[in-house]
């Protein structure tokens, strides 16, 4: 072994000793080598040279292409955030048009549903402001804003007195936002501008900069507030202000909603927020590095920087990214620069590595192994990062072909990797994911990238949806166009998108479309009817005594009705008509196509309807039992006359309210007729509203009298004088205030105003004993804050309540026998009176009478009208008397109109009386003189 190293190390001596003397032999050829070598390594140093600019100048694009796309990535990031809180407001939005009246409670849990700190994270909250005017404003905001929240503590914020109010009546979620309830947005000239600007256009609107109520004063935090008009139900005109109902609020501070965002840039780059397009410090709102807020002048612009916008809510939202030197520095270094010195070092040495070629077989042999595991090294650090990408990342040609696949999650593809390559999109994807993915790099080659285009593929059984960005290679000269293709699944984003969008557009309980959703479908329906000349028509269905239900059986059983209805009536129109539940317990049909010729079409129609009617009126089965519900139902027809939605809707509105009236369980087609005595009771009903708060309802007394003429008390009636209509009958207005639910807040002033006279003749010697009588309706009574409200008025008119007599009648014994007893037991533990008005006429029993704390019965005036010639009545009347004598009850005769009804009433021992034959209903001043020419009353008994 040692002699064949010998060997070879003296070979190699011989070897290196000849070299030497070849040189040595021959100079000639030592110059010549020389100068090849020197020409040689000039020429290989020009390559490298090149390489090095070419190379530094793709670097610097490749730093601006990667803040350009975190640029995109944050407009990207910011647009979805904004897009969610136009989702949000357009939810709320739909809320509130699919609902007659939303409470706080039901708003809170609407709100709570939509899961804010997962959908639109940065939100302050969710509220809605409600648009006052006219006579009273402040009052009427006031009392607006304390019904809906339930307590008399709060007040319209800031104090002062203005034309026009806008208070916020609802905010959720509360915590954190107890400031706003209450808060007037028309005091604030920025919110009151951007809202009226909202009204106008019914877009969503953001607010200039402001300082949110919910911050301390003086705190320098940059708020905005998003604005979203409501109008009046069924109205479409948008644009005017006496239409807009209010505005759904959101509030939220830009930090809120920017750092989050800003967290997702790459560390290094610096991301500003300006008000304004000047990007100076003046205009700069917020600025961020590495996810923290700094303070300070922002970084100066360099050829790096990337300014962009959104534009959302009317505005543009301005922001820049700029560099730090430590990221131009930490990005600009690449491997170029010492793979062009090592080319131009190699080139000079060029002469030398000639001379060795032949002996350094080896050393060249090495050389090309280390700059093999460079490669590789280079090679792989590149895999890791791509690995680390969860997206799938193709490169593909310009005729969406598969060249390169990259994923570190293969269950995300739907078939091998090995499948995949060299195949084009229509061999891989669906047909319509393939032509959007061949379309987006289509796009990509004229404009450089693509972004946003999303496409839905099965993948282990799944549909999942992906959104692709594409951008286009830099591109080698002869050489086709190369793109690198990212698909991002989005699926679960996707899905809490499709779940706004079904909150925002379809009913909750029965799963129909919403109102909102309604009103933009339903035009297009009738609009494509119109353009075959026939005819279709509306059928508004209102669920007969629904309210009945909820009250007797519960919600539950009421809300499981609705879903009965909902189901059976969608099953009887067929799937080529729309039905929507409208609000409520009121459904809405369009019926499209009927026919060209109306009789045919009023006959589809009629046969539709009594399908309908059929179905809801069989026996739905649940909670063990069985129930039977009834609906009336309203029809309108359309055709080619170009109606408006409103028109149609309201002659629906029409027929179904006259189909109620005409004994419900049936349909009605629209009558001009019907529709002008429904607007007007409309009209009324509006006027009712706005009159009380204006001083057009006052009161009037009836004397009542005992059985030798001498005043006992008196009975308050309610009169309304319409300012341009005059007086209004009690029937006509009490119907109305039953019918729209505003019965309580008129039998509350109608109380107020009882106890305030109460209160003014207790300073009289005569008038203090006088018992004063107001009347309480059933919905009035049964109200939840009927009895607070009414020892509360008691109470502060410092009144005697022995005085004070609340006239009820039989239709309140219809609900709960033990709530009346206690609430009546509560007002009877104070001293009221009780009477029972219209005593014979509705529901009441012996067991009722002798349950309840009554003191009085009040025969009703129909019995007393033919008392003198019907034996009938005149028998009825006697009972009555007789039966309130054993009972301990003082009986009270109204509507005596003649002598000879008085003089039969006295023989049947009736003792206190009422009616036109003592005097009619009288302003205060005249009773006041009616009792002055009478004796004084004697005490109640005698």
């Amino acid at each position: 072994m040692k002699s064949r190293a010998a060997a070879s190390r003296h070979r190699g001596a011989e070897k290196k000793n000849d070299r030497g003397d070849f040189f040595e032999t021959r100079p000639a050829f030592n110059a010549k080598a020389l100068a090849v070598a020197v020409f040689a390594a000039l020429v290989a140093a020009l390559i490298p040279a090149l390489y090095w600019l070419s190379r530094n100048q793709l670097v610097n694009q490749d730093l601006r292409s990667a803040i350009t796309l975190e640029s995109s990535h944050i407009k990207y990031l910011l647009e979805n955030q904004f897009n969610s809180f136009e989702l949000i407001a357009r939810s709320v939005k739909g809320f509130i048009d699919g609902s007659e009246n939303v409470t706080s409670d039901e708003f809170k849990i609407f709100v709570t549903s939509l899961n804010l700190h997962s959908i639109s994270p940065g939100l302050q909250g969710v509220g809605f402001a409600r648009l006052v005017t006219g006579k009273n404003a402040e009052a009427r905001a006031k009392a607006l804003l304390r019904s809906e929240q339930g307590s008399n503590s709060y007040q319209i914020k800031p104090l002062g007195s203005r034309a026009v109010y806008a208070p916020i009546i609802f905010m959720e979620p509360r915590e954190g936002n107890e400031k706003t309830i209450g808060f007037d947005i028309f005091s604030v000239e920025e919110a009151r501008n951007s809202a009226k600007l909202a009204g106008e256009t019914g877009d969503l609107i953001a607010s200039q900069k402001l300082t949110l109520v919910q911050d301390a004063p003086g705190k320098n935090v940059a708020g905005f507030v998003l604005y979203l008009a409501i109008y009046m139900p069924g109205r479409m005109d948008i644009g005017s202000e006496e239409m807009v109902r209010g505005w759904v609020d959101l509030p939220f501070r830009l930090v809120d909603v920017f750092q989050p965002i800003a967290k997702n840039l790459a560390p290094g780059l610096e991301l500003a927020f300006y008000e304004k397009e000047a990007f100076d410090d003046a205009a700069i709102a917020h600025r961020f590095l590495n996810g923290a807020m700094l303070e300070g002048r922002h970084l100066e612009e360099t050829r790096f920087s990337r300014a962009d916008y959104v534009d959302f809510g009317g505005r543009k939202w301005y922001f820049r990214i700029t560099p730090t030197q430590a990221y131009v520095a930490r990005n600009q270094t690449s491997t170029h620069h010492w793979i062009a010195s090592t080319g131009i070092l190699l080139s000079f040495s060029l002469g030398v590595i000639l001379f060795l070629l032949l002996t350094s077989r080896e050393r060249a042999k090495a050389l090309a192994v280390e700059m093999t595991a460079n490669l590789r090294g280079i090679t792989a650090d590149l895999n890791d990062t791509l690995d680390a990408i969860p997206d799938l990342l193709f490169e593909m040609d310009l005729d969406a072909r598969y060249l390169a696949v990259r994923t570190s999650n293969q269950a995300s593809l739907n078939m091998p990797v090995d499948d995949v390559l060299d195949k084009t999109v229509w061999d891989v994807l669906p047909p319509k994911a393939a032509k959007m993915l061949y379309d987006s790099i289509r796009e990509a080659h004229l404009m450089g990238r693509s972004t946003g285009n999303r496409i839905k593929i099965d993948v282990g059984g799944d549909t999942r949806c992906f959104e692709l960005s594409v951008a286009r290679k830099q591109r080698v000269a002869g050489m086709p166009p190369n793109f690198i293709v990212l698909s991002r699944d989005i699926t679960e984003r996707t899905r809490a998108e499709q779940q706004v969008h079904q909150l925002a557009y379809f009913d909750v309980l029965t799963g129909l479309p919403n109102r909102g959703n309604f009103l933009e479908v339903a035009p297009r329906l009738i609009e494509q009817c119109s353009a075959l000349d026939g005819f279709g028509a509306v059928l508004m269905i209102d669920i007969d005594n629904l309210k009945l239900i909820n009250d007797h059986w519960g919600h539950q059983c009421g809300d499981e009705v609705l879903k009965h209805v909902a189901s059976r009536t969608s099953q009887a129109i067929g799937p080529q008509h729309m039905v929507a539940r409208f609000g409520g317990d009121e459904l809405v049909v369009v019926l499209n196509r009927l026919g060209t010729d109306f009789e045919l079409a009023r006959n589809a129609a009629e046969r539709i309807c009594q399908r309908i009617l059929r179905e809801i009126s069989a026996p739905m089965s649940f909670a063990s039992r069985e129930h039977y519900v009834s609906a009336s139902i309203g029809v309108a027809f359309f055709d080619a006359s170009k109606k408006s939605m409103d028109e149609i809707v309201s002659g629906a509105d029409s027929a179904m309210f006259h189909a109620k009236n005409d004994g419900r369980n049936t349909y009605k087609f629209f009558d001009r007729q019907l529709q002008k005595v429904i607007a007007e009771r409309v009209g009324l009903e509006h006027d009712m509203r706005v009159g009380l708060y204006s001083d057009e309802f006052y009161l009037v007394y009836q004397p009542q009298v005992d059985m030798h003429g001498r005043v006992t008390g008196a009975e308050a009636l309610c009169r309304w004088r319409h300012p341009e209509k005059g007086l209004i009958p009690p029937s006509v207005f009490i119907d109305i205030a039953e019918k729209s639910g505003f019965i309580f807040q008129l039998g509350q002033w109608v109380l107020q105003r009882t106890c305030e006279t109460l209160h003014a003749w207790s300073k009289d010697a005569k008038l203090s004993q006088l018992r004063l009588a107001a009347n309480v309706s059933a919905k009035q009574f049964h109200h939840p804050d009927f009895l607070a409200q009414t020892i509360a008025i008691i109470e502060s008119s410092h009144i005697n309540p022995f005085m004070l007599e609340l006239e009820i009648t039989e239709s309140i014994f219809a609900q709960d026998a033990d709530e009346i007893a206690e609430k009546m037991g509560a007002l009877k533990s104070m001293g009221v009176y009780f009477s029972l008005d219209d005593f014979g006429t509705g529901y009441s029993s012996l067991n009722y009478l002798k349950r309840l704390p009554l003191d009085q019965l009040k025969i009703d005036q129909s019995f007393i009208r033919d008392v003198v010639t019907s034996t009938f009545d005149a028998s009825i009347v006697a009972t009555i008397i007789s039966l309130g004598e054993s009972l301990g009850l003082q009986v009270l005769a109204e509507g005596i109109e003649t002598s000879a009804q008085h003089e039969s009433l006295l023989a049947k021992r009736c003792r206190h009386f009422q009616g036109y034959l003592f005097a009619k209903p009288l302003s205060e001043a005249d009773f006041l003189d009616y009792v002055q020419r009478e004796s004084s009353p004697v005490p109640d008994g005698e």
